[in-house]
């Protein structure tokens, strides 16, 4: 039989209930634009009869067994992925679009600029040998190209430092991100043995993962307890309520192509981290030290322009034998003014032809040397414009043989296999625009995948104004249906006692 006070008992769970799922979902339309809030769901069952110990036939009402997070971690786990992978992307891109613009276009760029002029001048001067004014307007125009050079080399140089502070930064933005999800793992394990509600702490952990995934590529695992573990290219980063940190290092070995720059290591171990195939950290190292054809970087690019500019210098100094066998004289097999002859015209720290030639014990050790950083007139050019060579013949004053040979040099002649200076730099310019265009791109493709797992799981854990207000009207409703049933059991209840009192 049931409780005499079974009906005001059954309505009290109701009404709680009720109140629970309008709580509910005023917390969810509050949160509505709150990021990475995931929407919250009532659950709850029907208290059957305690058929053991009565013979009511009748239940007992409702109650609310949980409050639960709707979240899909394997949607989860595909943006985390998807989102290491369009951040690498995007990086290389960025960047790959700043080296662009240093060098220009085939078309149109400061370098290749600064290198017809400097032709035009000495053209010029094939006009006039002997004339002091056009001597010293091949000195400023060969000095502008040098300095083009450099200068490019400097712009490449700094932003190569500045993708190595961004690789200092992103390793202490990991290290305290995995410290945080440490510290969370800890709270909800805590919270979740205490049958306390996790799920804000589970909405601040996941905000914690989406910016770690921007980092680097993550494998994340939930355990029964609720705790993640990461690993990063099957190290642990993160088990329980314990982080694994990271250190800088800066590398010393002059043969690494990351000398002089940040090395990453796990602080415990001492080991190299390695940061898998995806993730910003690995697009900052890509960039940053790239230097073979399969994996081109600033390192590569860097290499490239050094080539071009001591190919060239090589070529106008010492002239140029074609594969066909025809010799182009250069700078030092002529004459200047004064009848000085074997003067370099091209060096690198304005070093002197003299000591420059000493600077190594053969040829290519000499031109090894120079850098597209460092190449620079010679010091004797630089003190004497008379000693520009123009003349295959001292003491012949018209002559410009050599000169002649040299402006070809400049542009028609192939320094290097089958390709003028032109064509050097243009297949440079060439390949970080096709690069460039690759990268964007691929950033493209796979930024629209992350976007597209990220709508995927807003669809499931994201709060719906609509679903929200029918939620709310439905559970108004049994609230205030709930609060009519009390009216009616309390007027049952007065009938009752006034008939046994009377």
């Amino acid at each position: 039989m049931a409780s005499t006070f079974a009906g005001l008992s059954i309505t009290s769970r109701g009404l709680s209930a009720a109140q629970v799922g309008l709580t509910t979902t005023t917390n969810n339309m509050s949160n509505i634009d709150t990021e990475g809030y995931s929407r919250q769901v009532v659950s709850q069952s029907s208290i059957g009869p305690a058929a053991v110990y009565s013979s009511s036939l009748v239940g007992s009402g409702v109650e609310v067994t949980s409050v639960d997070r709707v979240n899909s971690f394997r949607l989860d786990q595909k943006y985390w992925a998807a989102n290491s992978a369009a951040s690498e992307l995007e990086v290389e891109s960025t960047y790959l679009t700043q080296i662009e613009e240093v060098f220009g276009t085939t078309d149109s760029s400061d370098i290749s600029t600064a290198l017809d002029d400097f032709e035009a001048a000495l053209e010029a001067l094939a006009d006039a040998p002997t004339d002091e004014s056009l001597r010293t307007n091949v000195l400023s125009y060969a000095e502008y190209f040098c300095d083009t050079l450099n200068s490019a080399a400097e712009q490449l140089e700094s932003i190569r430092s500045d993708l190595n502070n961004e690789v200092y930064t992103a390793v202490e933005e990991i290290n305290s991100y995995a410290s945080q999800i440490a510290e969370l793992n800890s709270q909800i394990t805590v919270a979740s043995a205490s049958g306390a509600s996790t799920n804000d702490l589970e909405d601040a952990r996941d905000v914690i993962v989406d910016e770690l995934s921007s980092l680097i590529g993550i494998d994340a695992t939930e355990t029964d307890s609720g705790a993640y573990t990461i690993t990063v290219d099957g190290v642990t980063l993160v088990k329980g309520d314990e982080a694994n940190e990271l250190e800088c290092y800066t590398v010393t070995d002059s043969d690494s192509d990351q000398y002089g720059m940040y090395g990453i290591r796990w602080a415990e171990s001492g080991d190299d981290f390695d940061t898998g195939d995806s993730g910003a950290l690995t697009g900052y190292l890509q960039v940053r030290d790239g230097s073979t054809s399969d994996s081109k970087g600033i390192v590569y690019y860097m290499n490239q322009l050094d080539e071009m500019a001591r190919t060239f210098a090589q070529a106008f100094n010492e002239g140029v034998t074609t594969d066909d066998d025809t010799t182009y004289s250069g700078h030092a097999d002529g004459y200047g003014l004064n009848d000085t002859t074997d003067i370099r015209f091209f060096t690198y720290d304005d070093l002197s032809s003299e000591v420059f030639m000493a600077s190594g014990t053969d040829t290519e050790e000499i031109y090894s040397n120079i850098t597209a950083a460092n190449i620079s007139v010679s010091l004797d050019i630089q003190e004497d414009t008379d000693k520009i060579a123009a003349a295959s013949t001292a003491g012949e004053e018209s002559n410009t043989d050599t000169l002649d040979d040299i402006i070809d040099i400049c542009s028609d002649v192939n320094i290097s296999g089958n390709s003028t200076v032109t064509d050097l730099y243009n297949v440079i310019v060439a390949t970080v625009a096709g690069d460039s265009a690759s990268a964007e791109a691929a950033y493209s493709s796979k930024s629209a995948t992350a976007t597209y797992m990220d709508t995927s799981r807003t669809s499931v854990s994201g709060v719906s104004s609509d679903e929200e207000t029918v939620n709310l009207t439905v559970y108004q409703s049994a609230y205030a249906a709930s609060a009519a049933m009390v009216s009616a059991w309390s007027e049952l209840y007065d009938t009752t006692l006034a008939l046994v009192d009377d």
